[in-house]
Parts: structure tokens; C-alpha cells; sequence
């Protein structure tokens, strides 16, 4: 049985305000507080990435802290394990507005079904999910309505 967000994430809440830093080169910034322009969605389709992707992390799983070292292991290995299974992913710092805090992410092109699995596999609370027009947040771990970004007020 799945839980709610809140209860596993207590940043549940900051979610919607990620700042997705693409290490594309040169690399792509995308706030999630604000709809994407034509010039980052540009971008993304040039790097193959115009279509429907997630971006998840192997950190903290289910919201709690890792030490550095078990948070960069679990990263290789997800790298690993991406890699072995031919998907096509880049890395994607996924920070808070004030950049205090990042996480190690992936943007990979998969189908938004697997990637919510291995989420579920990695024990993340959720996962972002690029339709090729918007980001959304759709619920792994936890029960949650999909919320479309950025978050109306």
C-alpha cells in the first residue's frame, strides 16, 4: 500500500519549485515554477529529449537523508543499470531555487510506466515527467494526483 507524500518527504511541498539543470552542453536550466519557453523546449528536442522523458534520482530513498558516499553509489549504480538496459539518460541536477540544495538526477527516455517501476524500485517518493509540452510530478512510492507544473496558485 502506497502512502501519502508528506508522510515519506517532508520537502514534498518545495517540489514544484525545482530548478532542472540539464548537463547538456552548454547546459539547459528549467525552472518549474514557470511554463517552459519555446527556446529551453527547443533545446531539449535538439538534445533528443523533445518527447515524453522522466527525471529521477537514486538519492534519498523515501525521503530519507543518505551520506554522501551511499547517495553516489546508488547514482553509479543507476547509471549502471540504465546503461546495461540501453536507455538513453543525461544527468540533471534537480535544485532548490536558492541552489542550497541539488540532488544527483537523470532525465531518461523511457515510458512514464517503467520509469514510475524504477522509481518504485529506487524507493522515490516521485518522479518528474516531461509530456514534450510541460513537466509534471506523478507519485511513485506515494499516492498522489499527477500535478501539472508549474502549480497554479
Amino acid at each position: 500500500m502506497r502512502s501519502s507524500p508528506d508522510q515519506h518527504d517532508p520537502d514534498w511541498p518545495l517540489y514544484p519549485e525545482t530548478i532542472l539543470r540539464f548537463s547538456f552542453d552548454p547546459a539547459l536550466e528549467i525552472d518549474l515554477r514557470k511554463s517552459p519557453k519555446e527556446e529551453e523546449l527547443s533545446r531539449l528536442r535538439a538534445s533528443g529529449f523533445g518527447e515524453g522523458f522522466a527525471v529521477l534520482t537514486a538519492f534519498d530513498p523515501r525521503g530519507q537523508d543518505l551520506s554522501a558516499e551511499a547517495n553516489a553509489k546508488r547514482k553509479r549504480d543507476l547509471d549502471a543499470r540504465l546503461s546495461k538496459l540501453g536507455y538513453r539518460f543525461v544527468d540533471v541536477d534537480a535544485c532548490s531555487p536558492d541552489g542550497a540544495h541539488c540532488e544527483c538526477s537523470v532525465a531518461v527516455i523511457m515510458d512514464q510506466k517503467e520509469a514510475i517501476e524504477l522509481a518504485r524500485d529506487l524507493e522515490q517518493v516521485a518522479i518528474f515527467w516531461f509530456d514534450g509540452k510541460q513537466f509534471w510530478i506523478l507519485g511513485a512510492i506515494v499516492e498522489a494526483d499527477p500535478l501539472m507544473l508549474p502549480r497554479s496558485s
